[in-house]
């Protein structure tokens, strides 16, 4: 009887086809693989930029308006509230953004320690870093504030950080339109206290904050948050 069997060519042909299902399958594990890593890091890129929202909001809802303490003007241990746009962008960028006092500060261990803090913004190297520390019965200058605060790094990557604020005397003058129109907040003050008033400013009214970060091959994306901040 003759032997039944498969030839050189079928068998070429069956190992050319089962290469390329391998190849079609691996393709499809290592995208699905890359897919689900960079759902990942967007998920976590999401949730460190929604916990620095939530610190800066709890920070501004608390500020101590600078007469607070004392009717004539702020003591000699509390930071009056004092910010200014990011003025170099990129990732090598060190400036100051905000310092003020703050109140609310919970004490759960119920610690003998002061309520309110002093808290420093600042950007250093591409990162958002939060400074903080109790507020102390000595002068500000006495203080080493970069030595002795706390440090928390709430973003990296950021490449620009921009502040307007709502000045009362912007409102009187422009009424509703302060808060109207897509580009609302182009007119506010960039810094405060303003320009042209280094003294007896108060507080602002709001102040709109824009963070703006980038990755390596990965783009820019940009968030933008307004406050309302306390008044007297």
């Amino acid at each position: 009887m003759r032997q039944q069997g498969f030839t050189l060519i079928e068998l070429l042909i069956a190992i050319v086809l089962t290469a390329v299902i391998s190849t079609m399958a691996y393709q499809s594990l290592e995208s699905a693989s890359n897919g689900a890593k960079r759902t990942r890091e967007v998920l976590h890129e999401i949730n460190q930029l929604d916990k620095a929202w939530q610190l800066i909001g709890q920070d501004m809802r608390n500020i101590l308006p600078a007469s607070t303490a004392n009717p004539a003007g702020p003591s000699l241990t509390e930071m009056v509230f004092q910010a200014a746009s990011l003025t170099t962008k990129g990732k090598n960028s060190f400036q100051l953004i905000m310092q003020f006092t703050r109140r609310g500060w919970v004490n759960p261990m119920g610690r003998l320690r002061s309520d309110l803090q002093l808290v420093n913004y600042r950007i250093a190297e591409g990162k958002l870093i939060r400074d903080y520390l109790p507020q102390r019965n000595k002068k500000l200058e006495d203080m080493d504030f970069e030595r002795e605060s706390l440090h928390q790094t709430l973003l990296e990557n950021v490449t620009d950080i921009q502040l307007r604020f709502l000045s009362d005397g912007y409102v009187k003058s422009n009424g509703k339109s302060a808060l109207e129109g897509v580009d609302y907040s182009k007119n506010w003050e960039p810094t405060w206290p303003p320009l042209n008033q280094t003294t007896g400013a108060g507080s602002p009214l709001a102040l709109e904050i824009t963070i703006e970060t980038t990755e390596e091959n990965k783009g820019a994306s940009r968030s933008v948050r307004l406050y309302e901040l306390p008044q007297l």
